[in-house]
């Protein structure tokens, strides 16, 4: 008799469709990692190294920036639609022969298939089964817990830029209109105009230099062509801040021959990234706005989730090219559009959907109705991809000379990179399955009469081959983009950071996870320098654009949640926070920073 693992599918040579999902897209595994802790603390389960039981009133999340953490809330409704489906459609890949009906029995005495003890996978369906069950329950729960107001809520962290104020304002409403309680804005680094301004910088300044020799000590960064661009007194936005901003990031450093005459090298890509809140946008905006000014057909596209750069540039953009004003129509610049390329993605898929319909009633019986409901909900960050290949296809075709890509913050980059290689992996696979089902139809239809019934033939053929040749496209793209990326004569990667213990750290761990994946980076930029002495009034013309600010935040607090969808969304409470002129890195340092936050007033 045969194994547990004999199948309809498997014998059929339908194997792809158990490892379609073989490899769990990229994110899914902080998902997993922060369920699990979750779950730890509400069931009493958590211990020490040491065995000893540990129980929590408060669990605190410190999630990554806004674009990865809006990203990171869609995944347990993904996972959990996506085990559901896997769960039924696992079923029936591993249904026995004599349990598929005439259709199987026929099939089976035909090729002379032995049939597999029924008890043998029934005990290996079990286990799969018990094990996918409990984890999707667990990202259910995980769901429920975020959208449960009184169980938990989500605060929101700020600084008084214009930037960051604007991202501020898109992420509550988001958070608000998907059901996730927001009762707290938190303004950091806030300056005070009336202090002794100059003992203030000095301290800064004195803490930043460390900061600075550490990143060239480094053996990660300190190899690096490093630039420090100082703080200017005034917010960098529109084409005229940021020409002043690369006349001081851009004036040297080691870009290759990113700044040559487009007659002497061919088309490049810049990957520009780092931690959140160092300036990622603005550098990005700013070496756009140089090479334009060398004579560069430049486009950049941003592809973080949370966009901000036509903030940046003081103009609204949208998912095709837009001139920049000011440049001499040799900028252009666009933001990624995901719901677009979701749409395009779905669409092809569900194309690919109407497989079942040549297969009839054995469709449903060897589970391809549950991978077409599968396929309708692809992972989150698909989109992202899907739109930046499709940026890159149109810039490969256009006349754009460079090619600029404002990333998201570091955690998000990172798994940016990963995914052509999941996603090409994915898409191989399904069009595996494609070929798979059509000559396995083909010998059913030619050399099995007794089938006629249970296929059905050509239903919906069109759309599928359309399907099949879109998919074959998207793949071809993903395997592009991961070769593009991978190619230091083609790509590099200039990272951004700030003079802190914390962005410094980050950089480090984002050089590391470039170079792994062969991205080719020569170039850091650390923004936001203090210098020694600074100008009087410095200072109290910082704290003027944050009061700006501060004033708009403050305003977004009371008129979001009237907009909100949820009737009862409560007020939302705005805390300030000083400027610390020295970093928050243990628990004493911590506890002082509490004291502001959460004293009484």
């Amino acid at each position: 008799g045969g194994g547990a693992e004999d199948s309809l599918a498997a014998r059929l040579g339908l194997g792809e469709m158990s490892t379609l999902f073989d490899n769990p897209p990229p994110g899914a595994d902080e998902l997993v990692a922060l369920s699990k802790v979750i779950s730890l603390v509400e069931e009493g389960a958590a211990r020490t190294a040491f065995g000893e039981s540990l129980a929590f009133d408060r669990v605190v999340i410190d999630t990554a920036p806004t674009g990865h953490t809006l990203r990171l809330l869609e995944y347990p409704r993904f996972i959990s639609n996506l085990l559901t489906k896997g769960l039924s459609l696992r079923e029936k890949i591993d249904v026995p022969f004599d349990a598929v009906g005439q259709a199987g029995a026929f099939l089976a005495g035909q090729l002379g298939i032995s049939m597999p003890a029924r008890g043998d996978v029934e005990a290996a369906g079990r286990r799969v089964r018990d094990e996918a069950t409990k984890f999707r329950d667990r990202m259910q729960a995980f769901d429920s817990l975020l959208h449960d107001s009184e169980r938990a809520e989500f605060v929101v962290v700020s600084i008084a830029t214009s930037l960051s104020t604007a991202e501020t304002g898109r992420l509550v409403p988001q958070l608000l209109g998907s059901g996730v309680a927001v009762r707290h804005i938190v303004v950091n680094q806030m300056l005070n105009p009336d202090g002794d301004s100059t003992a203030f910088l000095r301290r800064i300044f004195k803490e930043q230099q460390r900061t600075l020799a550490f990143l060239r000590a480094s053996p990660h960064t300190g190899g690096l062509s490093m630039t420090e661009v100082p703080r200017f007194d005034t917010e960098v936005v529109g084409v005229y801040g940021l020409r002043a901003l690369a006349s001081v990031a851009f004036r040297a450093g080691d870009y290759g021959d990113l700044f040559t005459a487009p007659s002497a090298a061919g088309k490049r890509f810049v990957f520009v990234g780092g931690k959140g809140g160092v300036g990622k946008t603005s550098v990005s905006g700013a070496l756009g706005v140089r090479l334009a000014d060398d004579g560069v057909k430049t486009l950049i596209v941003s592809t973080d989730p949370a966009h901000s750069l036509g903030d940046a540039l003081a103009m609204r953009l949208s998912g095709d090219p837009t001139e920049v004003e000011g440049t001499g129509g040799l900028l252009y610049a666009m933001e990624v559009d995901t719901e677009r390329a979701l749409e395009e993605f779905q669409s092809k898929l569900r194309g690919l959907t109407k497989l079942g319909s040549r297969f009839g009633d054995l469709a449903g019986k060897i589970g391809l109705d549950d991978l077409g409901d599968m396929l309708e909900r692809p992972p989150p960050g698909v989109d992202e991809l899907v739109a930046l290949a499709n940026v890159l296809a149109v810039a490969k075709k256009a006349d754009f000379q460079r090619v600029l890509i404002d990333t998201a913050p570091t955690g998000h980059t990172l798994r940016l990179l990963s995914f052509p290689d999941f996603l090409e992996g994915f898409l191989s696979k399904l069009l595996a399955l494609k070929r798979r089902l059509d000559g396995a139809l083909s010998v059913a239809k030619n050399l099995f009469p007794g089938l006629k019934g249970f296929v059905s033939g050509d239903g919906g053929r069109d759309d599928i081959e359309d399907a099949a040749a879109a998919i074959e496209r998207f793949r071809s793209e993903a395997a592009e983009l991961e070769r593009i990326i991978a190619d230091p004569t083609v790509t590099q990667f200039v990272v951004v950071t700030a003079p802190t213990a914390l962005a410094a750290l980050e950089s480090e761990r984002l050089v590391q996870g470039l170079r792994q994946r062969d991205v080719a980076v020569r170039s850091l930029i650390v923004n936001q320098v203090a210098a020694e002495a600074n100008a009087a009034g410095y200072v109290t013309r910082l704290a003027q654009g944050q009061h700006k600010c501060l004033q708009e935040l403050e305003r977004m607090s009371v008129t979001s949640p009237l907009r909100s969808a949820s009737l009862d969304a409560p007020p939302i409470q705005v805390r300030q926070v000083p400027f610390f002129d020295t970093e928050l890195r243990n628990v004493y340092a911590l506890r002082m920073l509490a004291a502001v936050l959460f004293g009484t007033d």
